[in-house]
């Protein structure tokens, strides 16, 4: 059997049994039978082992025509709603890790901007299927402009928190230097009042010097008290021997014999 492309009616026909000979009968995964379907629509020149005769291809279609084909016929037809899911998970994705964003700090700028660069990926994904789809194969477009304006909605509160973000900093920033300038007028406050309730230290210094004075007159005070005592103490003492000695020298010119 010779056809000559994949891209007449009766190759894409073909094509199309391919796709349900190597997912229902010989049980391929969904990436080795879209590698094996795109490899089939941009190099191969003949089908064999596939349909009861060989199918022989004229003309293969090459890279740009191949994947074409590939999009409009396997990508677009089978895998249409699995790509709109992924869309989908990648907007929840985006949602969840916006809404985050605006109440914790754990979520950096860095994840926020991988998830809108997920979304964004799989926004030109599902553009590319579109864009080789049909019009009578394409029942959700509704649905598909529901999600672009969810999308939308999605970057409108973005730029909004991203907004609200910047104007807190900025408050916090205010916040910051009003509290560091009442705590310099603190500080001021705090010197002058111990200046106040303090003494100055010349001050201090002549109290102190008083004081030592003070304690060096109070000794030497007593010291001359203690003189003082000393020297009455001895007068009496001097006086009580005069008194002795006159008592002592009457009492012996009292008791002398008298002469003949």
């Amino acid at each position: 059997m010779t056809i000559t492309s994949l891209a007449t009616p009766q190759g894409r026909r073909l094509y199309r049994e391919l796709y349900h000979i190597l997912r229902e009968e010989r049980h391929y995964g969904s990436w080795e039978t879209l590698r094996m379907l795109w490899n089939i629509a941009t190099r191969s020149r003949s089908l064999e082992g596939y349909f009861e005769q060989p199918v022989t291809i004229e003309h293969p279609l090459g890279t740009r025509a191949g994947t074409r084909l590939w999009l409009e016929e396997i990508l677009s037809r089978y895998y249409y709603s699995t790509i709109v899911s992924f869309v989908y998970g990648g907007a929840a994705i985006l949602l969840v890790v916006v809404g985050l964003r605006r109440f914790s700090a754990g979520i950096s700028d860095t994840t926020v901007m991988l998830s809108i660069g997920l979304e964004a990926l799989l926004l030109i994904v599902l553009f590319a299927v579109m864009f080789f789809r049909r019009d009578e194969e394409d029942p959700t477009a509704k649905r598909i402009e529901e999600l672009i304006a969810e999308v939308g909605e999605i970057g409108r509160d973005f730029a909004a928190s991203t907004i609200a973000l910047d104007k807190i900093a900025e408050q916090l920033q205010r916040l910051t230097a009003e509290t560091a300038r009442l705590a310099l007028a603190a500080e001021h406050a705090a010197t002058a009042a111990q200046r106040t309730t303090s003494p100055a230290p010349e001050l201090i210094e002549r109290i102190a010097e008083l004081n030592a004075t003070l304690r060096n007159v109070s000794a030497s005070i007593e010291e001359l008290r203690h003189a003082a005592s000393t020297i009455e103490q001895e007068r009496i003492e001097i006086a009580v021997r005069r008194q002795l000695e006159r008592l002592l020298v009457q009492r012996l010119s009292d008791n002398a014999p008298p002469s003949s």
